[in-house]
């Protein structure tokens, strides 16, 4: 695997709780010009959405999805217990890693669904700082930042103003089908 001091020195610090200095595409494109083929096949293909059919060969972006799978195989869990339902058809194959319970259980507790995905991406963001031990300039370290960067750049996209906007527009369409299926239902 290579080393990349440059690269790596040039980068901005990342904090969970400030905004993202850098964009996700921006990053990919710059760390393109720095990496031969095989490299970036790795490099690109790490993604906050795991595939549980694709292993990687980056042993942090292969752990991270193993580790993703089990947590949302635990809010699975929690869910369908909660719906009356089984879970069983929902779960993927995958080890299961003994903190995903208690984040997904303390995700799960709270009060509105913008708590919960904040607690998910901060149990994620520990996750993926864990596995920055040992990595300072090589190819994983890029992988980590970039998964890093995705998730700060997902968090920059909720807005309360717009949520509650897209919110009241659902609510309206509800209704709206509501009258609809109840003009149709007199008719």
């Amino acid at each position: 695997m290579g080393q990349f001091y440059y690269t790596i020195a040039s980068l901005p610090m990342l904090s969970y709780d400030e905004h993202p200095v850098l964009k996700v595409a921006d990053y990919l494109a710059d760390c393109h010009k720095w990496l031969k083929p095989a490299e970036w096949d790795l490099f690109s293909s790490a993604s906050l959405i795991p595939d549980s059919r694709m292993e990687s060969e980056s042993s942090v972006a292969d752990e991270f999805r193993k580790w993703e799978i089990s947590l949302r195989n635990e809010l699975v869990l929690l869910r369908a217990s909660a719906m009356g339902l089984d879970a069983e058809e929902f779960i993927e194959k995958s080890e299961r890693y003994p903190d995903t319970a208690s984040l997904a259980s303390h995700a799960f507790k709270q009060e509105s669904p913008m708590d919960a995905e904040d607690a998910l991406n901060r149990g994620r963001w520990q996750f993926l700082e864990n596995l920055k031990v040992g990595h300072f300039f090589d190819l994983d370290f890029l992988i980590l930042y970039s998964l890093q960067l995705q998730i700060l750049e997902r968090k920059s996209c909720f807005d309360e103003e717009t949520g509650f906007a897209r919110y009241q527009e659902i609510y309206q369409n509800i209704l709206n089908q509501m009258d609809d299926d109840a003009v149709g239902e007199q008719e």
